[in-house]
């Protein structure tokens, strides 16, 4: 497992259904929008392309921190998706402390 420490801003991008996706390396992660441990800042990411092409690519944040479970993705980037998110204004830089989804108690979403 690699782990980088205290990434800084983060590119995500809001998806047509109001979700907040995750862009690194050119490729695009969803979250299961389900924030554990003890102060609920544990997300669990995997590739967009999970369900369509079985990519078993993974990713972990904790606060600010990057852990990659699952680097090896099946198909090619997502750089064109992410440049017309750039253009369409619905891509957004911050750290993932910042980004503000909800956390999750008794399987039933808590807004922070």
């Amino acid at each position: 497992m690699q782990h980088v420490r205290n990434c800084g801003e983060q590119i995500f991008i809001i998806s047509r259904k109001g979700g907040t996706l995750l862009a690194i390396n050119d490729f695009i992660y969803r979250s299961n929008l389900k924030r554990f441990g003890v102060n609920s800042d544990k997300v669990y990411w995997e590739c967009i392309h999970n369900r369509s092409k079985k990519c078993r690519s993974r990713l972990k944040t904790i606060g600010d921190d990057l852990y990659v479970t699952n680097d090896v993705h099946n198909h090619a980037g997502d750089r064109q998706r992410i440049e017309l998110a750039n253009k369409s204004g619905i891509l957004i830089r911050k750290k993932f402390s910042a980004i503000g989804l909800p956390a999750y108690t008794n399987n039933k979403p808590i807004y922070q």
